[in-house]
């Protein structure tokens, strides 16, 4: 490792430090316009960014991929909560394909390219991690609402109608270990969870 000179950025400091401090005690007010400036400039240019990037989104010149991306983080992410099943399938699905699609991208190209891929890849495999975590909890807690009030209207299982009357027909039998079995299939729970919760 390089060693930094550290005495000749001292001697500088110890030159110029006084005449500089001078120099912004006299002209403490053109010294505080020339900051304020420079900050509405910085912003100016942080904002034509943005708007550049805005704009070659809305053109459709940024990657569809990475378009979807941007949207998945901002807005998707945030809103997994209000979600239905189906809602969070359909995104399972999309991302597990944009997976499948980085990969056959990084078979097809040189070999250069697989950091970059395996980059994207990561960055779309969280977003699939936290879609499926999201939908074996809302899974768990609909079961087990489920399961404590048979009259309870389910809204998340819409167009999953058919699972709810198979969990519903297994409730009836009174088979807690198939009933056991069944929660742990769909949500992935311990053993010891799903058998203190669903008595």
């Amino acid at each position: 490792m390089a060693k930094i000179p550290i005495k000749p950025i001292i001697n500088t400091i110890k030159d110029h430090a006084p005449r500089a401090g001078k120099f912004i005690k006299e002209n403490w007010k053109e010294v505080v316009t020339v900051v304020e400036r420079a900050d509405a400039v910085g912003k100016r240019v942080n904002d034509y960014r943005k708007s550049k990037k805005a704009v070659k989104q809305n053109q459709g010149k940024m990657h569809f991929r990475k378009a979807r991306y941007a949207h998945y983080k901002t807005k998707i992410m945030g809103e997994l909560d209000n979600k239905k099943r189906r809602e969070l399938f359909q995104y399972k699905l999309e991302v597990e394909q944009f997976i499948r699609q980085i990969k056959n991208e990084e078979d097809n190209e040189l070999s250069v390219k697989k950091p970059i891929h395996s980059k994207r890849t990561k960055k779309w495999k969280e977003v699939l991690i936290q879609i499926i975590d999201k939908m074996k909890i809302k899974d768990y807690q609909e079961y087990l609402m489920l399961y404590n009030n048979p009259n309870y209207e389910c809204n998340y299982f819409e167009g999953y109608e058919g699972e709810v009357e198979k969990f519903k027909r297994i409730i009836n039998s009174d088979d807690y270990e198939e009933l056991h079995n069944f929660i742990f299939s769909k949500t992935g729970k311990s053993k010891s969870e799903i058998e203190k919760d669903f008595l």
